[in-house]
């Protein structure tokens, strides 16, 4: 006969598949932007030209997308963990993709202020570079 008052205690931090998953599913939507950041950095350091003002948009790009794979990484393994302690609270991130945007922005128009610039901006003339410039052309005495 069983006794009557004794029920198995209920773990109530029982957690949910579909809550890990989430966790997985924002970490690889910040990676996916991490990539396609880093992707814009490469195809302007391979095809923006030889310059150090494509180098500058370029490193900017990179920059960011290493900063936003740390940041993906530390998140993923913040929210593991506050998930296997059963921890309730605010899930949402408010201020990183806000930022996000802003990088974004700031990247976009350092590179088109310094695409402008380079176009507007006629570099001196001076002796050496003129000699270097003329190494193949012929000379008529």
């Amino acid at each position: 006969m069983a006794q009557q008052g004794s029920a198995t205690p209920v773990d109530f931090k029982l957690i949910r598949p579909k809550n890990y998953f989430a966790n997985e599913r924002t970490f690889i939507n910040w990676l996916q932007l991490a990539v396609t950041m880093g992707g814009l950095g490469l195809a302007l350091l391979n095809f923006g030209g030889n310059g150090i003002r494509v180098r500058i948009s370029a490193f900017v790009f990179e920059t960011g997308a290493l900063a936003l794979i740390v940041y993906a990484y530390t998140m993923f393994w913040r929210r593991a963990n506050r998930l296997q302690r059963g921890e309730r609270g605010s899930w949402d991130d408010q201020v990183v993709p806000v930022i996000v945007v802003m990088f974004f922005i700031f990247a976009t128009a350092i590179n088109f202020g310094l695409t402008f610039h380079k176009k507007a901006y006629t570099p001196p003339v001076d002796n050496l570079s003129v000699a270097t410039m003329s190494w193949g052309l012929k000379q008529h005495h």
